[in-house]
């Protein structure tokens, strides 16, 4: 994933450029993927010039040309803001005697070739829905955004659930053993008067045969 798919259908390769840059940032190639928005930059302020761009002319002279066309609105202006922010940062990057692994300027000079690239789409006639599009920083490290409610997520927490659940059935069943139900041999007077009750039915059942049978003739 990346958060200029929107691009794919604008301009391909201003969006396989710009991809490229989300590329080493990932890696942490943080000078180079300054550099490569600076490049995104630059073909952007080139598209938009359209016919009146000189085929020979520098970045500089293309964006000066730029500002001098874009004073209509605060879009325009965006965008000229845009393009001076990922010029200076590319060139200090490329131009640089020491090399700085610096990955928040990076961060700050995708986030601003995003909104440039949101920008663009929309001026040539790009859906209006792009102006709503959130940049992502978890699709730009990771590649791709975690989705959340996993069928197998959702199994694990049944099953932990489930698990849980007869823990404390076998727990109550055990405690209703001991407590409520006590047998003959865990309670000896009640196993004696069990006894006593029982002879005393048999001696009588005995008795009334016996007067049934013989004495009552």
């Amino acid at each position: 994933m990346s958060n200029f798919e929107f691009l794919e259908k604008i301009d391909t390769d201003l969006c396989r450029l710009i991809k490229e840059s989300e590329k080493l940032y990932r890696d942490e190639y943080f000078e180079q993927s300054i550099v490569q928005t600076r490049r995104f930059a630059e073909n952007v302020c080139r598209s938009l010039l359209g016919e009146r761009l000189i085929p020979d002319s520098t970045f500089d002279e293309c964006l000066a040309t730029l500002n001098d066309i874009f004073t209509k609105n605060i879009r325009q202006r965006e965008m000229i803001s845009d393009l001076y922010f990922l010029k200076a940062q590319g060139n200090a990057s490329a131009h640089g005697k020491k090399v700085k692994q610096d990955g928040n300027i990076a961060l700050d000079c995708i986030k601003r070739a995003f909104e440039l690239g949101i920008n663009y789409a929309l001026m040539l006639g790009g859906d209006k829905k792009l102006d709503k599009l959130e940049f992502s920083e978890e699709v730009l490290v990771l590649g791709e955004k975690k989705k959340k409610g996993k069928l197998k997520e959702k199994y694990l927490a049944k099953k932990k659930t489930a698990k849980k659940n007869n823990q404390l059935y076998k727990k109550k069943k055990e405690q209703a053993k001991q407590y409520i139900y006590p047998s003959l041999v865990q309670n000896p007077k009640s196993a004696s008067k069990m006894n006593i009750i029982g002879g005393l039915v048999l001696i009588f059942a005995i008795g009334f045969y016996i007067y049934i049978n013989f004495l009552s003739k």
